[in-house]
Formats: C-alpha cells, structure tokens, sequence
C-alpha cells in the first residue's frame, strides 16, 4: 500500500509538472508583463522562463524516478518536495514581511503548499519502510 501512495503522489505530481508548461502553450492562458521571459498564468500566478524549466525538469525527473524503481522515487520526492516547500515557506513569509494581504499570500502559495502536503503524506508512509542508501 506505501508503494502505490508514493507512487500515485508521484505520478500526479510528474504530470501536473508537466502539464503546467504544456497549458501555457494554450493561446489565452497567459497574460505577459513589462519583464522579459515573466507572464501571469491566469492573471494570477507569476511565472518565469526559470519556472517553466524547473516545473518541467521536476516532471521529467518524477517520470524518470518512477521508472527507476521505489527507493530512487522516495528520493525524488525528498529533493523535489524539499525544494517547493522551501519555495512555498519563503514566499508566504516574504509576503507578510511585505504586507501582502494574507488571502492573496496564501492563494498565490497555495499549488506549492499543495505539493509540500502531498509529498509529506507520501514520504510519511514511505520513509521508515526502506533504508535510502
């Protein structure tokens, strides 16, 4: 059962990585701004060429660790959920700091808080069930 939930968590995360760089190719999607390679998804989310290569190299990445077996996917999850918890904690503190409205900190945050939950339920009920050495 640890292996499928990892597994799945994985696979849907590979894909909305993916899928996200692939829906802002549909025309109407993104607004651009006055700053080169930025445009706003939806008019909302602010993402940048360094974002589209991130969230496609976090999907590639994810499909790759799932072909690669259970340990290597644990390990995906580790470093991928690692790096956008990180990014969700620094933008919502960064947006209290700067007196962002906290509905618009927190629904502007809110895809990587999403990601931080789904990987920790996963390594939750993948960690003490492998050594990852």
């Amino acid at each position: 059962m640890h292996m499928k939930i990892t597994r799945y968590i994985t696979l849907f995360l590979a894909i909305s990585f993916v899928g996200i760089v692939l829906l802002e190719q549909v025309p109407g999607v993104m607004t651009p701004t006055d700053e080169p390679h930025v445009s706003l998804m939806f008019g909302l989310f602010e993402i940048s060429l360094l974002d589209d290569i991130t969230h496609l190299l976090s999907g590639l990445l994810g499909f790759l660790a799932l072909s690669l077996g259970y340990k290597v996917t644990v390990k995906y999850l580790m470093l991928v959920g690692g790096y956008y918890t990180l990014d969700a904690l620094f933008f919502v503190i960064n947006g209290f700091m700067t007196s962002q409205p906290i509905i618009d900190n927190l629904s502007l945050n809110v895809p990587h808080i999403i990601i931080a939950a789904l990987v920790a339920i996963a390594l939750k009920k993948s960690v003490r069930n492998i050594e990852l050495a």
